[in-house]
């Protein structure tokens, strides 16, 4: 009896410190909403919360990556959102834990529990210094635990759980797109597997088809639900129309297939008789089958219908947010591509080769629908990574650990799973010194200790602040003060704007809380993101129909871009409509942006004379010269075609950047990356300025030095076209006088 105690006393012992242990691990790794900074990535942080805020609608007024509930995942903490933050960012927490923990319990064994639990904290230790790791790839975390669950996708609660999931990435594309869509399309090539595996094997087809139909016009309801949250008339539609699909599906349709019936005679005495009353009762089962796949799959298909057709007459348009996000999307590849460590992308790729080796393993052992859904997850991640390579691989190497320890424990036991954990440990120790590398290289973003968030002391501060969120929210909105400090204008230049209509070219919307200014974003409001003529042009023609009163201007550009080349159709609207203002002819030096020109509407455009000049086909690394019969002012259409191989580089990965190098009348050469996707857009280039002095002085009027001459080139020509075809625009002076 006393041992029986002793016994139960040890494992409340052991219960109570495992408590503990869970409880310090959670407020450890607790996310903390941010405030708002300067810089380019804070800037697009706090200018998604902010456009949230002002109600503006998603694929219409804004075109962007993230969507209306973007700022939940990596916004800034301003006035009017700390609270959805706090909340979403703690439940999204809770989920996670919560999901890891059922994990490791349903764990057969240590190593497998060491290795799930390893996988989910390790990019839990830096998701306070590397944002994305935070809420956003969290959900991501929870969805693949999720589809790793063989029970959960069993018997009655699968559809369930087909549903729910579905209906969150739906919600989710709402958050960051590319989220939402590997939600949703991972758990279509989930399903289509298992619907697939069906047909060879004559088992499932039924439940399996009925789970993919369920989980896609679950996802495609909420995408349509949330496109305008502050408008609840998509939720009636739907509702209205999902009642109407139900009605027709469960009771019109079997009524009229129901119309005819069969009868049984009632003399049981004859074998005839009998073998006559089985074969009617078979009927009837087939019938009565027959009815209810009508029902179930009738109901789906008219929803679904009936859902396409509602979306496609609806504004705003999901599919007009869907095409806005995929031309950015699109343009990714090739112009915000970065050559980093030869030697760190070998690494990758032999860890994606490790994992496409344990997803057929995966395969083999009984779960192909889980293997296939991660291959989407992988490439997509991967592309993340490493289409801007530098610190953005830590995304890849910090992920891939949860989908191989997921992988190892569906594999049979032997020798490939002990490989796997092998592997898996790969996979961390390519975290350690990836993070260990870039923590070296950006020390003041990166912290050196991977271990700091579990300190005692900061383990007590997120502790403090879960219990007292006031407290975090007045510590947050001191540091926004303090943070834009160094963005205020002066009295003087606050004055003439006033009420104004302001916007900011090109992506420092930190002056608007900093200034309380009346901010009008272009739709795509950082000019380095608008890489595609759909893009640039729909900026282009938001300053055309609506010009703002005020533009904030920096001559500054990402990448070794030309500030003319990146948003080339827009660069030449306001440098052709917009004067500095007589109001500010100075530049106006902030402590953090200096050299900002204030630029006001001109009354009429300085580009005049119009007319089409020379289409010219330039070979790589030749020179093409500009002629004075080109015009007093060209501009230039570059479209530089790409192979079959650099289009499927730039499908799957990336391409090299396109250089231009322009030479000047006293022979100094400059190179700048041009955008191959806008560059047919029209860049600006017989007078290009070399600095923010001259740019300066071209708003003002005043040309600089001509160029006469340019050229491409690239590291790897092989993925273009051999000549690259240029269409010369000229114009003749106009508004512009000739440098002296």
């Amino acid at each position: 009896m006393k041992s029986i105690q002793i016994t139960i006393n040890l494992k409340t012992i052991l219960y109570l410190v495992i408590s503990i242990v869970v409880l310090y691990f959670f407020f450890a790794f607790l996310p903390i909403p941010q405030p708002i900074d300067t810089g380019l990535d804070p800037s697009w942080k706090y200018g998604i919360s902010q456009v949230s805020e002002d109600g503006a609608i998603f694929g219409k007024e804004i075109i962007f990556t993230y969507g209306a509930f973007g700022y939940l995942v990596r916004g800034a903490a301003i006035e009017g959102n700390f609270w959805n933050i706090f909340y979403f960012k703690i439940f999204v927490h809770l989920i996670l834990f919560g999901f890891t923990i059922i994990r490791i319990i349903k764990s057969r064994n240590i190593v497998e529990r060491i290795a799930v639990g390893l996988s989910v904290a390790f990019p839990y230790l830096i998701s306070d210094f590397y944002q994305a790791l935070q809420t956003e790839y969290q959900l991501l975390y929870i969805i693949i635990l999720i589809l790793s669950f063989r029970e959960f996708w069993q018997g009655k609660s699968a559809q369930y759980w087909a549903i729910g999931v579905g209906a969150v990435g739906g919600f989710l594309l709402h958050t960051k797109v590319s989220l939402g869509l590997q939600a949703s399309v991972s758990l279509f090539l989930f399903f289509a597997v298992r619907v697939l595996w069906g047909l060879r094997t004559q088992r499932g087809i039924r439940e399996n088809l009925l789970l993919l139909l369920d989980s896609q016009l679950a996802a495609a309801t909420t995408a349509f639900v949330f496109l305008a949250p502050q408008n609840l008339g998509n939720f009636g539609k739907t509702a209205i129309f999902l009642a109407a699909s139900m009605v027709l599906g469960f009771w019109v349709i079997p009524k009229l297939f129901n119309s005819s019936h069969l009868k049984v005679s009632k003399d049981p005495q004859t074998e005839e008789t009998q073998n006559q009353s089985w074969t009617v009762a078979q009927k009837k089962r087939d019938r009565t089958e027959f009815l209810a796949n009508l029902s179930h799959f009738g109901t789906r298909i008219i929803y679904g219908l009936s859902l396409l057709i509602l979306i496609s007459f609806s504004e705003p348009s999901l599919f007009a947010y869907i095409e806005g996000y995929s031309n950015i999307t699109s343009g990714y590849s090739s112009s915000m591509s970065y050559v980093g460590s030869p030697l760190e992308l070998g690494f990758a790729l032999i860890e994606i080769l490790g994992l496409l080796w344990l997803f057929v393993l995966v395969a083999r052992d009984g779960n192909a629908s889980f293997s296939t859904a991660m291959l989407l997850v992988v490439l997509l991640t991967f592309k993340h990574g490493f289409v801007r390579q530098g610190a953005h691989v830590i995304r890849f190497f910090f992920s891939m650990p949860l989908i191989l320890s997921l992988c190892a424990i569906q594999i049979r036991p032997g020798f490939w799973r002990k490989f796997a954990y092998g592997f898996h440990l790969y996979a961390l120790l390519l975290c350690v010194v990836t993070y260990n590398h870039y923590s070296e290289l950006y020390s003041d973003y990166y912290p050196q200790n991977l271990a700091r968030p579990l300190t005692p002391e900061l383990v007590k501060e997120k502790a403090g602040y879960f219990f007292n969120p006031q407290n975090l929210q007045n510590e947050l909105i001191t540091e926004s003060a303090d943070n834009l400090d160094g963005v205020r204008l002066p009295p003087e230049i606050r004055d003439v704007l006033g009420d104004r209509t302001i916007d900011i070219i090109p992506w420092e919307t930190s002056l608007v809380p900093a200034n309380r200014l009346n901010w009008k974003p272009r739709p795509i409001f950082q000019s380095q993101v608008a890489y595609r003529p759909y893009l640039d042009f729909a900026n282009r023609d938001d300053l055309t129909e609506n010009p703002r009163d005020f533009l904030l201007y920096n001559f500054h550009a990402v990448d070794g871009q030309h500030p003319f080349f990146t948003v080339p159709a827009t660069a030449f609207h306001y440098t052709c409509k917009y004067q500095v203002s007589p109001r500010v002819p100075a530049f106006v030096d902030l402590p953090k942006l200096p050299r900002t020109m204030v630029l006001e509407p001109l009354s009429e455009s300085r580009c005049v004379g119009e007319r089409d000049g020379r289409e010219i086909a330039v070979v790589w690394e030749d020179t093409a010269i500009i002629e004075a019969g080109d015009g007093d002012i060209v501009r230039a259409s570059v479209k530089a075609e790409y192979s079959m191989l650099g289009k499927l580089a730039k499908t799957f990965f990336r391409v090299p950047p396109v250089w231009i190098t322009v030479l000047d009348m006293d022979g100094e050469e400059r190179e700048y990356k041009i955008l191959t996707d806008n560059s047919e857009d029209g860049v600006w280039l017989s007078h290009l300025p070399k600095n923010d002095t001259e740019a300066f002085e071209l708003l003002q009027g005043q040309l600089p030095q001509r160029i006469y001459g340019f050229k491409f080139s690239t590291r790897y020509p092989s993925l273009f076209a051999p000549r690259i075809q240029v269409k010369l625009i000229g114009y003749d002076l106009g508004g512009f006088r000739v440098k002296k």
